[in-house]
């Protein structure tokens, strides 16, 4: 099944959907991902509706570039973002947008969302200029929070459930978070259409589209998207109730490997002596020469949640910078990422046990956020820490 990293331009922040369920949508496993679930007409083929609004939205694209291109410097874009790209884009999807000069009051504070769907009760979709930033407010008196904080806040003090916000650049679905930390989904609408990842823009379509969205306040927990965010919930829960078991077979599994391996007598003999120095003095951890089960339990550990701490940043694209060398992101995701490892061990043609060519590369792999000197040849931080100093893996 593609990782997420498949869908580069996606990227999913906080408990709002589960990663697994952009690759369930991409393998045609999710529900509601029929004709009727979207509204078309019998005979009608989504990829078909898809295609065609790929098509629609590269040329809306395209003609927003060039009027973004002779905007003056101090322009925000803020009417060229909404009424030549953003509102026609999301025309696509089905929404039916109008426009509102007046902000809604709750509470005595004022919510200025620039749009709403009235056919959807009115959906609030909140569209700034392209010169603006999702998660930083303008500096010039303009409103008091920035986009994003702006929609969370209405999303919260009100009985909406979702909402949208966009400058353009980026699209993001929200939803009624009362949390500290961000929850949302978020497009890079520009990396979609300027290396034509018609893929992104697929899964894009087909979870955001109008009809996953709520038709009235009353209803939204029936709502195809809230039925999608409820079960990544279950479907966290039960991969955290999983989670003690598969580690506990993973340092056995590991244990029985490295000790069991012809070329490591060394390995071995450190283990005996410790056991037979703890045997004799059982106040002591270990001796000089030898190494305590308790130390070598310790190493494996780390090495199991080294792996689990890079599964998880490759699965949800925190290996680089948004703005990463994409040459230097390839080099890493092809030939030193986790994700490849996982790849190559589900092929079981490739096992060999007289080779340990996969434990060098990941080794190779762990140096590069152990070590700067390595890292930073492929644009990589060094991690460091207690998980990730050179010795933390011990023998």
């Amino acid at each position: 099944m593609p990782s997420l990293n498949l869908f580069p331009a996606i990227r999913i922040v906080g408990p709002i959907l589960a990663p697994d369920l952009i690759n369930s949508i991409w393998a045609g496993e999710a529900p509601h991902q029929k004709p009727d679930d979207f509204g078309l007409k019998q005979g009608t083929a989504v990829k078909d509706e898809i295609a065609a609004a790929w098509a629609d939205a590269r040329t809306y694209w395209g003609l927003y570039l060039k009027k973004v291109e002779k905007l003056p410097e101090t322009a925000t874009g803020t009417s060229e973002t909404r009424n030549n790209w953003a509102v026609p884009f999301l025309s696509l999807l089905g929404y039916s947008l109008d426009y509102r000069k007046q902000g809604e009051r709750v509470n005595e504070v004022n919510y200025a969302i620039s749009h709403r769907d009235s056919a959807r009760n009115e959906f609030p979709v909140h569209i700034m200029g392209c010169y603006d930033e999702l998660d930083r407010r303008r500096t010039d008196g303009g409103p008091r929070l920035s986009p994003h904080g702006l929609l969370q806040e209405y999303l919260n003090v009100t009985e909406h459930l979702y909402g949208l916000v966009s400058n353009g650049r980026t699209l993001r679905l929200l939803r009624d978070n009362g949390r500290l930390t961000p929850t949302y989904v978020e497009f890079d609408l520009e990396r979609i259409f300027q290396e034509e990842l018609f893929a992104d823009f697929a899964i894009l379509y087909r979870l955001i589209h109008v009809s996953r969205m709520p038709r009235d306040m009353d209803s939204a927990a029936e709502s195809i998207i809230e039925n999608y965010h409820q079960e990544s919930l279950v479907s966290g829960t039960r991969i955290r109730s999983g989670l003690s078991k598969a580690v506990e077979s993973s340092i056995i599994h590991l244990a029985n490997g490295f000790l069991s391996h012809p070329e490591n007598s060394q390995l071995r003999e450190a283990v005996k002596a410790g056991e037979d120095w703890h045997a004799n003095d059982t106040d002591a951890g270990g001796s000089a020469s030898g190494l305590s089960v308790k130390d070598f339990y310790q190493s494996l550990l780390r090495l199991v949640y080294r792996l689990l701490f890079l599964m998880v940043i490759e699965e949800r694209d925190l290996v680089y910078p948004r703005d990463a060398d994409k040459r230097l992101r390839d080099i890493y995701y092809r030939a030193y990422s986790l994700r490849r490892l996982r790849q190559l061990s589900e092929k079981r043609h490739f096992a060999n046990q007289r080779f340990q060519d996969t434990w060098l590369s990941l080794c190779a792999t762990f140096r590069l956020y152990e070590d700067p000197r390595y890292g930073q040849q492929l644009g990589l931080q060094a991690l460091a820490g207690d998980l990730f100093a050179p010795d933390a893996l011990g023998p």
